[in-house]
């Protein structure tokens, strides 16, 4: 029984991201929307292929299944274009927040299922390493929702929503990550995908699953390239940035204090380097700031 809910799950998910394709909801299909496209016809392929094993989990190899399985993808297509009209006709907010869900149970989804498989591939010591970084991980959710998107409070009747998209994007980040240390075991190629140079999430938790120090850049209501800098028993400093191109970042505090320039190296994290103090500030000229752990 429980076999047949996961390929149940499996495909509804297979149906769920070809729908946020062709809806162009889910972040990066306008950067890479064929790419992202061929895989998950390559996975339904694989979960198509996988219903027909017989019970001992073979499959007949000798049997061409290419028009069942495209009969199959049809039918998933026909399920996923449908899907996507009803998520056309979502008017309401709350409508928007149920449907929102949905996407980051995806990636939650298939997290779980990377997890699973790593654990049955990799060597104590990797076990080891690897289990300890998904904990801190799971321990800086919470705080890394709070710091990127505000509290319920301040969001109001959208927070669902805003809190769906975040936790979706940091999910799949951390799948994509995980996807590549199994990778690495199997000893398979497998590359990571472009990152924003622009905006993201950034802290430096010292190995824990605490966050000390973070870095947040991201696009406000007006259209406007905010930055928020807290350092661990040092202070904090808002402002906007002007992008330079490659992941390099002007920054100037609302106050006219700070001034500097923040780096963003994709998954390897970001910096943050003070070039002007003025007035009464905690920070000083020439300070580099590291913030090693990208969500």
């Amino acid at each position: 029984m429980e076999r047949e809910v996961g390929k149940f799950m499996r495909k509804w998910i297979c149906i769920l991201l070809a729908a946020g394709i062709a809806a162009g909801l889910m972040s990066g299909c306008s950067r890479n929307v064929g790419t992202q496209e061929s895989a998950v016809w390559q996975l339904l392929e694989t979960e198509i292929l996988a219903e027909k094993a017989d019970a001992s989990g073979e499959v007949d190899f000798t049997h061409d299944y290419s028009e069942e399985i495209k009969a199959d993808i049809e039918d998933v297509v026909s399920k996923s274009e449908s899907l996507q009209k009803e998520l056309e006709q979502i008017e309401t907010q709350g409508e928007m927040n149920a449907s929102s869900r949905w996407f980051y149970v995806i990636w939650d989804t298939e997290l779980n299922n990377l997890w699973s498989r790593f654990m049955n591939l990799a060597d104590q010591k990797t076990k080891e390493s690897v289990l300890a970084e998904q904990r801190n991980w799971v321990a800086m959710k919470e705080e890394a929702t709070l710091l990127s998107i505000g509290s319920s409070e301040e969001n109001g009747s959208i927070y669902p929503l805003l809190q769906n998209s975040f936790l979706e994007e940091i999910t799949k980040n951390r799948a994509c990550v995980l996807a590549s240390k199994l990778a690495g075991i199997k000893g398979e190629d497998f590359m990571l995908p472009d990152r924003s140079n622009k905006y993201g999430l950034f802290v430096d938790n010292q190995g824990t699953g605490n966050v000390y120090s973070a870095l947040v850049t991201r696009e406000g209501l007006n259209g406007e390239n905010e930055a928020v800098i807290s350092v661990y028993r040092t202070g904090e400093t808002r402002g906007t940035f002007t992008d330079h191109g490659n992941g390099e970042l002007a920054f100037a505090s609302d106050d006219g204090n700070v001034r500097g320039i923040i780096y963003i190296d994709g998954w390897k994290g970001a910096s943050f380097h003070v070039t002007e103090v003025t007035g009464n500030s905690a920070f000083t000229v020439g300070e580099e700031l590291e913030f090693p752990f990208a969500f």
